[in-house]
């Protein structure tokens, strides 16, 4: 079993990789790993074969692309029961793809990734989508999309258009970027961002912190996310990480006017010589 810091260098080593090299399933593994250090990777892996091997046993060799779509949408949450955890949608397991494996829970990103993953292993070429408030899939190449949060329900264009003006409230003009797919990298990002954001709510900081350092490996160059991590730490009086932190941004920036940043230090010194 691998610890903690192991997982961290293991996450660190596959999104350093282009893109078309991640492989998700993998990615959000190693993240979980931090959070579940007794994680079996290669048993939660085998899970994730079985499921495709249950799909690939209930379609014919002729079937096309979106026959074996729907065999995937009928499977994982019509058979097996995969659905949204609208109960408890902030629980942090719905962004752990090892407990989405086990609870058959989730939120709309992590669903998204299952479906993503069984598609691929049936050599089924599919996307994650970002819609604004609403993660679904793209079956590449055919205009058909699926929201596995919602039961796997099959969309067209002009539903995730309809789906978008409801999660806004009719406030929020349809773009066609919208339906522009994400990369790898991009899907982990905003898996690690809900995260923090449910730690952030819920003030466990130290998690938190773990969370926006996996952020910064893969942006490094992100200031806003050494700030929060900053933050993170000044909340726990920890004001030497914090100054660590920014210092550590300055040290690799090429932005030449660091003033802000430069002013948040020398306020974490004054919070500092306060305690003393």
């Amino acid at each position: 079993m691998a610890t903690n810091s192991e997982f961290r260098s293991l996450f660190a080593q596959l999104v350093a990789k282009p893109d078309e090299d991640i492989y998700l399933d993998l990615a959000a593994l190693y993240l979980a790993g931090e959070e579940y250090p007794g994680l079996d990777v290669s048993s939660n892996l085998a899970h994730l074969d079985a499921l495709a091997t249950q799909v690939s046993a209930r379609v014919t060799y002729e079937a096309g692309p979106t026959a074996i779509a729907r065999s995937i949408s009928g499977y994982l949450f019509h058979e097996v029961g995969f659905h949204g955890n609208s109960m408890e949608y902030y629980n942090p397991d719905n962004s752990f793809l090892n407990r989405v494996l086990e609870t058959h829970a989730g939120i709309p990103i992590t669903l998204s990734l299952l479906f993503i993953e069984v598609a691929r292993r049936l050599d089924l070429r599919c996307s994650g989508i970002g819609l604004p408030g609403h993660f679904i899939v793209s079956l590449d190449g055919t205009g058909e999309y699926f929201d596995p949060f919602n039961s796997g329900a099959l969309l067209s264009a002009a539903d995730c258009k309809t789906l978008v003006q409801r999660i806004s409230g009719g406030h929020l003009e349809w773009a066609d970027e919208f339906l522009a797919p994400c990369t790898k990298h991009s899907i982990l990002l905003r898996m690690l961002n809900n995260l923090k954001s449910i730690y952030m709510h819920t003030k466990n900081y130290t998690k938190a912190v773990g969370i926006i350092e996996r952020m910064t490996i893969i942006t490094p160059g992100l200031l806003s996310l050494h700030q929060e991590q900053a933050w993170c730490h000044a909340q726990q009086h920890e004001y030497r990480l914090a100054i660590n932190v920014l210092e550590g941004y300055l040290e690799h920036s090429n932005d030449s006017d660091n003033t802000q940043v430069k002013d948040q230090i020398n306020g974490l010194w004054g919070s500092l010589s306060r305690l003393n």
